[in-house]
């Protein structure tokens, strides 16, 4: 059994936090984290601290002072009424929509939460890797920001303190014309885990490269989701054709990446997958910065 403790104000939750770190839990959607509690995968904290009552405070999608920020409460649901599913700019938050779950966990599942779930399943770290975005994490003892690209440290583990909560994650405005784009790979279309994911960032001028990002869901070492960074220094500065796509693909990536076997499919089903992914996840980019729509 634990207990909920259900703060009256930010300052007051991060007061709890700090007194009882690290007994306690933060609870936003709970899709992910009353199932590992259920399922014995974590250990039972004493608290949960409860932050719907943040809510007023710690949801929201704005731009600011040239940044995107979305605030660590906004649920999926939330996240697709905004210009995040509408701008071209930001065009693989609607690929993730359309392949996260079920509806009723869209409405749900927040950002904040699939941050620090912090697993290769966590396809918002993903896309966010390829945006290059930072998370605000808060304290009673003030305010940090983190890369995205250094809060996952290993499955379930970040560079969180047990007394600090995810405030927002923010990423700068991409200069135009750019896209992006979200692949997951699985035997079905829904309700899926994802055996490859990727996405994917392009920036192009007149033909060429300007700057492109490029996450999937592990790369090397540790089964978490990271950047390709060899294959995006390939990419940059050439000019965009379909032959040097294929080049990254086929022989860039595979060495700048190690997939493993499991129960659920080969390394080299994998590394094939990813290879796929890949081709599919820059072209999509390519076509929607000349059409310029979603």
């Amino acid at each position: 059994m634990f207990g909920l403790y259900r703060p009256r104000s930010i300052e007051d939750a991060l007061e709890f936090l700090s007194k009882n770190a690290p007994d306690v839990k933060p609870l936003a959607g709970g899709t992910e984290l009353l199932v590992l509690i259920r399922d014995k995968k974590i250990p039972t904290p004493k608290y949960l601290l409860d932050l719907t009552p943040l809510k007023k405070h710690l949801s929201y999608v704005k731009i600011e002072e040239g940044k995107v920020k979305i605030g660590s409460t906004t649920t999926l649901y939330e996240l697709s009424r905004t210009f995040l599913h509408s701008d071209v700019r930001f065009a693989g938050f609607v690929d993730v929509w359309k392949k996260f779950g079920t509806l009723a966990i869209r409405f749900s599942a927040t950002i904040g939460g699939n941050l620090a779930s912090a697993t290769q399943y966590s396809d918002y770290i993903t896309l966010l890797l390829a945006y290059d975005a930072r998370v605000k994490a808060i304290s009673a003892n003030g305010e940090r920001t983190i890369p995205v690209e250094k809060l996952v440290l290993d499955k379930r583990v970040t560079s969180l303190r047990p007394d600090e909560l995810i405030k927002e994650v923010e990423f700068d405005i991409p200069r135009e014309p750019s896209s992006s784009s979200f692949i997951k790979f699985d035997r079905r279309e829904l309700l899926i885990a994802g055996i490859v994911t990727g996405a994917f960032f392009l920036r192009l001028d007149q033909g060429k490269i300007q700057d492109v990002k490029i996450a999937f869901d592990m790369v090397k070492d540790k089964r978490i989701p990271a950047r390709a960074r060899e294959v995006e220094n390939f990419l940059l500065g050439k000019i965009f054709s379909e032959e040097l796509v294929n080049q990254a693909a086929d022989e860039i990536l595979p060495a700048s990446m190690e997939r493993i076997t499991d129960w659920w499919t080969t390394a080299e089903y994998r590394l094939d997958m990813s290879k796929i992914t890949l081709k599919r996840g820059l072209l999509k980019c390519k076509t929607r910065i000349e059409k310029g729509v979603v």
